[in-house]
């Protein structure tokens, strides 16, 4: 954790954190596998789906989850710290508990370059969600309304899409690197 008040959260990940996923989505390779990630889908509208542990690649992130809102926003750096991209990821709002957050994607992302270009991403996947019936028509009204808030934020320049491209960022390597909580249960 970055940094934290009662209605938010700044937290950073970085090649090598585990965390959980939907295990089909684990299985498909970080969503290489069409067929799988689909399976996955199909599996959470139905009911019956279970978790993984999945390893972080490729990126740093720097990751801000605000209560409330439909969306986190995330800056992924390169290897070198350097800005990659701005990713905003559509998702319900958090449900926050003693050891983080939980939340569940929405599928439809906001690609943002550092030149300020955005682009929509997985909206074949979002619509598949909707027939689905896993994105409500009440999900839906919502985040089409957060659609809207993003590309504002997107267009101000406001929160973590204002900072300087030029910014690098990596892990200070004293940190200790995080572990999800064991469910003794």
């Amino acid at each position: 954790m970055l940094a934290a008040d009662a209605s938010a959260a700044v937290t950073a990940m970085w090649p090598g954190i585990v965390t959980l996923a939907a295990k089909r989505f684990v299985e498909s390779g970080e969503g290489r596998e069409k067929h799988l990630r689909a399976a996955a889908l199909d599996d959470l509208a139905g009911g019956e789906w279970d978790m993984a542990e999945w390893t972080w690649r490729r990126t740093g992130v720097v990751m801000e989850i605000v209560s409330d809102r439909w969306f986190t926003v995330s800056k992924m750096h390169a290897e070198d710290g350097s800005l990659a991209y701005w990713y905003v990821n559509f998702e319900r709002p958090p449900r926050w508990h003693a050891s983080g957050w939980d939340t569940m994607d929405l599928a439809v992302d906001l690609v943002v370059e550092p030149d300020g270009a955005w682009h929509w991403k997985d909206e074949d996947e979002y619509e598949h969600c909707r027939r689905l019936g896993i994105v409500t028509t009440a999900e839906h009204a919502a985040v089409s309304l957060a659609r809207e808030e993003a590309v504002a934020l997107v267009e101000a320049r406001a929160g973590l899409l204002g900072d300087d491209p030029a910014h690098r960022w990596l892990p200070d390597p004293a940190w200790p690197r995080p572990t999800l909580p064991r469910n003794e249960g």
